[in-house]
């Protein structure tokens, strides 16, 4: 609810992050304005950045002409506070259409992310039950 809430009129956003390392409990979230994609790092910009630049890579395969900002949120002294997070994502120029914006946010979300792998071996459910003796 705080990256919502604290977005303004014209940004799209979710919740639920992008990426998330769950040792550190950094997490990435994704969103979607007039300047562009924005890409927000939350926890110290040294464990974030690896991250931010994989989800970069992600969103240049698929949308090669959105600019992607990066914006971190954490205790580093050039990380932006929680309550400046709204002020920092107007101050990117605007680059795309708002009709451009909801096409990138749809094509985004359809990316989707498998969060859970196939697993190899035999399928538990197609296998024969095992007769009494």
């Amino acid at each position: 609810m705080v990256l919502r809430s604290s977005l303004k009129r014209g940004w799209v956003g979710s919740e639920m992050p992008v990426a998330v390392n769950g040792k550190s409990q950094d997490a990435v979230y994704r969103a979607v304005g007039r300047p562009g994609v924005a890409l927000i790092g939350e926890g110290p910009k040294s464990r974030t950045t690896r991250m931010l630049e994989d989800e970069r890579r992600k969103i240049a395969r698929v949308l090669p002409n959105v600019p992607v900002h990066f914006v971190f949120v954490g205790p580093d002294a050039d990380s932006v506070e929680l309550h400046k997070l709204a002020g920092r994502l107007q101050r990117f120029p605007r680059t795309i259409t708002k009709a451009e914006v909801l096409a990138v946010n749809n094509r985004l979300t359809s990316l989707g992310q498998n969060s859970m792998p196939i697993p190899k071996g035999v399928d538990p459910f197609k296998v024969r039950p095992s007769r009494a003796r």
